[in-house]
């Protein structure tokens, strides 16, 4: 099989913040120089969003801690990355962003706590994972709960402060209260087509087409059973079907990659979490391989591996 040639990719969405925190409270240092930067490298990743995650019990003290351990180690290997927070993307070096993934550590005063994150550099956030909390409901919570009046209130501050939204882990009333409360374009990080694997974590095609109409972003997931419910089609090839299915729906424009890697994590996580050909960030050319085998072009590939990425920063992230 001939190969295409190597594309920049940035990734939206991987859990390296979590990590940074963990490690360094059993003493490690230097984590994204010693676990992190090659496997980037050789995946030819430009850029990524860091994310911090929080899964449902963890209070402001933890939140604090995990996004300014990431912080100092951002600070601490400029020589190698870029601490991306607005603007245009540099093309020499690894352009690493902040992201948080669920807000349950906020449950009263959401601007302080919002404005703090901002301050450290945080630029895309979503207010739950699959947990209920103060601000929204998760694929989990109760299907009838949605944004709670203080979650809109976190997404009209956001939106003044230009932080992107992210709808990924929402269920599908908090996707729509969300919708209808920001006044600025939002973006699902890291969820497929549900059309191609029917679990809650993907979208239908009336949210892909609601984010679409919205000028959002939809980055493509690698986590397996979100590629497939078959387990012999939990492959970079199947990801690409579910590019394809979104690129039909009009959303060439809208499509873009966060792989959520899970192979430095422990637990109920790890490498058997993900698509078998995509096990981590140095495999990541094989959804680009996948992406020109089912029928994308050159400039399509381009568009879904970092252009639409680039484009939507420069237009909707300041400084």
């Amino acid at each position: 099989m001939h190969r295409c040639m190597n594309m920049e990719i940035f990734d939206l969405h991987a859990d390296i913040g979590m990590d940074v925190l963990s490690k360094k409270l059993k003493g490690e240092k230097d984590i994204l120089r010693t676990y992190h930067l090659d496997k980037l490298a050789q995946g030819h990743i430009m850029g990524v969003g860091m994310a911090c995650f929080f899964e449902g019990h963890e209070n402001w003290q933890t939140a604090q801690a995990m996004v300014s351990a990431l912080k100092e180690e951002l600070e601490q290997n400029q020589d190698r990355l870029h601490f991306y927070k607005g603007q245009a993307l540099v093309k020499d070096r690894l352009n690493a962003m902040i992201t948080i993934e669920g807000m349950c550590f906020i449950e009263d005063e959401p601007e302080t706590h919002l404005d703090w994150l901002y301050e450290q550099g945080a630029r895309i956030g979503s207010l739950c994972w699959n947990d209920e909390n103060a601000l929204a409901t998760g694929v989990k919570g109760n299907p009838l709960r949605g944004l709670t009046d203080l979650g809109k209130r976190a997404i009209q501050h956001m939106n003044k402060l230009n932080m992107i939204i992210d709808v990924s882990h929402t269920n599908e009333k908090s996707f729509w209260d969300v919708l209808e409360t920001s006044s600025k374009p939002v973006i699902a990080t890291h969820s497929n087509a549900r059309q191609l694997s029917n679990v809650d974590r993907n979208l239908t095609d009336q949210q892909i087409k609601a984010l679409i109409q919205k000028e959002g972003l939809i980055g493509m997931v690698a986590a397996r059973w979100f590629v497939s419910k078959d387990e012999t089609l939990q492959t970079a090839h199947q990801l690409a079907l579910h590019a394809a299915h979104i690129k039909a729906l009009g959303g060439i424009d809208h499509l873009a990659i966060g792989f959520d890697y899970m192979d430095f994590l422990e637990g109920n996580f790890g490498r058997a979490s993900m698509a078998s050909d995509l096990q981590d960030a140095s495999q990541a050319q094989n959804f680009i391989q996948a992406l020109k085998d089912v029928g994308f072009s050159e400039d399509e590939i381009k568009k879904v591996a970092w252009g639409n990425v680039e484009s939507f920063l420069l237009k909707h992230l300041k400084a």
